[in-house]
């Protein structure tokens, strides 16, 4: 099994999060870019990353028989990271979009997602997530900024007042406090905000949309993106996606 701890030789980093060293490229080692903050995609506990994206890293570095390293990276900086050559992937549940497929090549889509809400137990209805999206569409809207929810958000709720987050834990304490109305993001993380604050916050297992999650590959390095493209395949067949999935989002289907 891979080491799912970021190691010193792994990652140096400042306090900040930001890498400080660099890993040369090396074909027995598999650079794998992080932003752990998205449970239950990736996150860290305890100081061990964990989360759908670790399981399918630990899978692929076996399938290429290539030493995986967790590189951690600000979210924003992903994509750049790649183009300079940094990371070899980014595994960190990154949406495919039309800007990002100009800069970078994506693989196929390893699971299917979309925005969900996050509500309030006393500011939502009870019959389902299009009903307690619209009572709330005109209020105080929550999204992560830097985010396909931030897009989600602008174009779908023009008269709301919107406020933006730099993460989705602030996002759900905002809620909670009544700061906001709704939260939108990514619904894995969604549904797992309502299950740890169970007693004040709700979800449904529902998406307002559909958005293919994959992995980003630099645009020159297309025999990485064959090979991982046909492990895809694999794992898609075998049902090995389906069981690291289910393990992490049971709401998934």
């Amino acid at each position: 099994m891979m080491k799912k701890i970021v190691t010193l030789l792994a990652l140096v980093t400042l306090v900040s999060g930001c890498v400080t060293q660099d890993i040369a490229p090396d074909p027995s080692i598999l650079r794998i870019g992080i932003s752990p903050n998205s449970k239950p995609i990736i996150f860290k506990s305890n100081g061990e990353v964990q989360g759908v994206e670790v399981d399918f890293a630990d899978e692929l570095g076996q399938a290429l028989n290539r030493r995986v390293v967790l590189i951690e990276v600000p979210w924003e900086k992903q994509i750049d990271y790649l183009e300079q050559g940094k990371t070899d992937i980014i595994m960190s549940g990154m949406t495919i979009t039309a800007p990002r497929s100009i800069r970078i090549n994506f693989t196929s889509p390893y699971m299917q997602s979309g925005m969900s809400g996050l509500f309030r137990r006393d500011a939502y209805d009870p019959s389902g997530l299009l009903a307690s999206t619209i009572i709330n569409q005109n209020k105080r809207i929550g999204y992560v900024k830097n985010t396909t929810s931030e897009i989600f958000v602008m174009q779908r709720f023009p008269r709301s007042e919107k406020k933006s987050f730099s993460g989705a834990d602030s996002a759900a304490k905002a809620l909670k406090n009544e700061k906001i109305d709704m939260f939108i993001y990514d619904a894995p993380l969604i549904w797992w905000l309502s299950a740890v604050n169970e007693s004040d916050l709700v979800a449904f297992p529902d998406v307002l949309n559909t958005e293919p999650l994959a992995w980003g590959i630099a645009k020159h390095n297309q025999i990485l993106l064959d090979e991982v493209n046909l492990q895809i395949a694999h794992w898609e067949k075998n049902g090995t996606s389906q069981r690291i999935i289910q393990n992490w989002i049971p709401t998934l289907k």
